[in-house]
């Protein structure tokens, strides 16, 4: 496995645990609403840490454009939220998933990734 394909695998494994971290650190006294409207993004960010888990053995390219189209969702969703965040935390929450989705985006679009993805088997 490339390079580049194993920093954006890990790094989306970090980004789905620190997603963990953060909604349980931000959800002390929210209503279910809240928790929801927290949580929506962080879905995205787990439904392509479990994709991550397929890099290593039969992935293709339909994963990997999976992948970059899901966190660039997560990325524009995110955009938002940094500009019209009200505190700090919900500041953070965004912008975490801003600094570690953006190097996974550009990762896969390398020309190691698309070769590693589009690999005869």
């Amino acid at each position: 496995m490339p390079r580049q394909v194993r920093a954006a695998q890990l790094l989306l494994y970090v980004l789905g645990v620190s997603g963990l971290i953060v909604v349980l650190a931000l959800s002390d006294g929210m209503s279910s609403y809240g928790l929801g409207e927290l949580m929506a993004p962080w879905l995205l960010v787990w439904l392509c840490a479990l994709l991550a888990l397929t890099y290593e053995g039969s992935a293709k390219g339909g994963i990997r454009l999976t992948t970059i189209v899901v966190m660039v969702f997560v990325l524009l969703g995110s955009a938002g939220e940094v500009a019209d965040a009200a505190t700090p935390g919900e500041f953070l929450d965004a912008a975490l998933r801003i600094a570690l989705g953006l190097p996974v985006v550009v990762c896969l679009f390398l020309p190691e990734a698309t070769d590693w993805f589009e690999r005869e088997r």
